[in-house]
């Protein structure tokens, strides 16, 4: 994703198994995170890995093209990560090791279904699919949600690995009507393997206003920390001062609720507070933002709460706050949990 311009904000995975790549979401700054697994027993580890890490949600469900149809999922013996909607057909030749032992009665439901339950009004930017032969099935039930997407990480063969199963010539070019291009693909010996699918990386466009009226002016923060005067931090004035470099321009310290502000110096009619996020690392601990405007600088009202989303920087796609004149004097960004809080740069306008 990173390598094709897109860097990933949210994920939806479909077949998460125990959870596995949380820790390599967790690491790309994702958030959040929602893993949907059928499987009773891989879905009781799943909740557990998952325990401590905020915005990384288990959903027990088996998608498919449609909702509400009863279905029998088939579990195998390998902790549950060949269990699969089809029968074994040439995966028992490849792995004659792996058997069936049981089916779950369940179900089923939709991609676009959980979106639009666990994620309104934002689609997971990435999806990965580990269905075992039932991906393009997966697919057809995200018609809604693939034309939001900027990336499909997806497990393909060239031929049907599963009884019924789909193959990469069907999923490429489902895909292809969505503008998802095949980008990255590696199979094995017998052409079983993973591909990745992306979109060409569009033009951003951000409306454009009569000056910066935060730059230059007088800025503070709730704490101060080893870092924050350290290589592009330049203290709360690095917050407004200054170019975007994708590194910290500000950085507190650890602590509850930490915040950074900048005085305008004067109630002022506002159109956008545009935030641009660190892309070094750790933009996930941004996910709690929260946008307040003050006349006074003691009596706060919450314009924004970007609720547990990651959001991007000098990449092209900042955090942007539409005001429509609404007038202050103080813009005030807070987290709503303990966290550090370093961002590049704030432009009110």
């Amino acid at each position: 994703m990173n390598r094709a311009g897109h860097w990933v904000e949210s994920i939806l995975h479909v077949g998460a198994n125990e959870g596995q790549e949380r820790h390599d979401y967790a690491a790309n700054g994702a958030s959040p995170c929602l893993y949907v697994e059928p499987v009773d027993g891989a879905f009781a580890i799943l909740e557990a890995n998952l325990a401590g890490m905020p915005f990384h949600r288990a959903i027990r469900a088996v998608c498919a093209e449609r909702t509400g149809e009863e279905v029998m999922f088939n579990v195998a013996s390998n902790g549950g990560q060949s269990s699969s909607l089809l029968a074994l057909g040439a995966h028992a030749d490849h792995h004659p090791d792996i058997v069936y032992t049981g089916a779950q009665r369940m179900v089923t439901t939709t991609v676009d279904r959980i979106v639009a339950e666990h994620s309104p009004g934002r689609v997971p930017n990435l999806l990965v699919i580990d269905a075992q032969g039932s991906d393009l099935r997966v697919l057809q039930g995200a018609t809604q949600t693939l034309p939001a997407l900027d990336g499909v990480y997806i497990e393909v063969s060239e031929s049907p690995l599963y009884e019924g199963g789909c193959t990469l010539d069907e999923v490429t070019g489902f895909l292809r009507g969505f503008d998802l291009r095949l980008r990255w693909l590696n199979l094995d010996a017998a052409g079983h393997g993973e591909a990745f699918y992306c979109r060409p990386r569009p033009a951003v466009s951000m409306p454009e206003y009569d000056g910066v009226v935060s730059e230059g002016r007088p800025a503070a923060q709730s704490s101060l920390c080893e870092w924050s005067y350290f290589d592009a931090a330049n203290g709360p004035q690095g917050g407004v001062d200054g170019p975007l470099t994708g590194r910290p321009g500000f950085h507190t310290d650890i602590e509850d609720a930490p915040w950074w502000q900048v005085d305008l110096e004067a109630v002022r009619a506002l159109n956008e507070v545009r935030v641009f996020n660190r892309m070094d690392c750790a933009r996930e601990r941004s996910r709690t933002l929260r946008v307040l405007l003050s006349d006074d600088g003691e009596t706060w009202r919450c314009v924004h709460d970007q609720g547990g989303r990651t959001f991007g920087g000098a990449d092209g796609r900042p955090l942007q706050v539409r005001l429509a004149g609404e007038r202050a004097r103080y813009v005030r960004l807070q987290l709503a949990e303990r966290a550090f809080l370093h961002l590049d740069k704030v432009r009110v306008f």
